[in-house]
């Protein structure tokens, strides 16, 4: 994720370089993604966990509308929010409330001209690694095709990358994935705010 958003920086100029920047961070998403789906399923109190992602999701949405210099997108955290919410209502029986909810980001973007980082495939992305926890290989499939809809419909074909995240989250520890949530919510304001600083001091705004 910071390799990738380093690559706007000014100093990258080499079309080669920018490519490989943005690659990673398309393959570090879905490890992101991953652990927000076990969050759910290991958290004690769901209130808590949905308090700590809003609270994250407030702080850093200023240094990320700074940095990219974009007022009408709001950050991961809250495609991450959309994420629970969409779990809390398939877990409530809410069945149609949750085929909505995935929605959200693409009607606001109609509507209001705002949407949510990854907008709807992020939050199925999430979905998906919490409805086939208990499955693999099911789970790597849905994702699979989940990617493939999002770049032809998306028009981004470099999102295919993403599905080289899936071998390193299958052979990593799901408990040092779980762990690094707590770090996430610290880095991912900071580096975001860091990075402003640097772009801001080399003149790119």
């Amino acid at each position: 994720m910071l390799v990738d958003h380093c690559a706007i920086l000014p100093v990258i100029t080499d079309p080669a370089l920018y490519l490989v920047m943005r690659s990673i961070g398309r393959i570090s998403f879905p490890i992101f993604a991953f652990s927000i789906a076990l969050g759910v399923v290991y958290t004690k109190d769901l209130k808590k966990y949905v308090k700590r992602l809003l609270f994250v999701a407030v702080l850093s949405q200023a240094p990320f509308s700074l940095y990219f210099q974009d007022w009408r997108t709001l950050n991961i955290l809250v495609t991450f929010l959309i994420a629970v919410a969409m779990i809390w209502f398939f877990e409530q029986k809410w069945i149609y409330a949750a085929i909505l909810v995935p929605l959200v980001p693409w009607c606001t973007d109609v509507l209001f001209h705002v949407t949510t980082d990854y907008s709807t495939y992020g939050v199925l992305a999430v979905f998906c690694f919490y409805f086939f926890r208990d499955d693999w290989k099911k789970a790597a499939v849905f994702f699979i095709i989940l990617t493939m809809v999002q770049c032809v419909f998306g028009g981004s074909y470099i999102q295919m990358i993403a599905v080289l995240a899936l071998p390193l989250i299958y052979y990593g520890s799901r408990v040092r994935l779980l762990l690094k949530r707590y770090f996430f919510y610290v880095f991912y304001p900071m580096h975001l705010l860091v990075l402003y600083a640097i772009a801001s001091w080399m003149g790119r705004f």
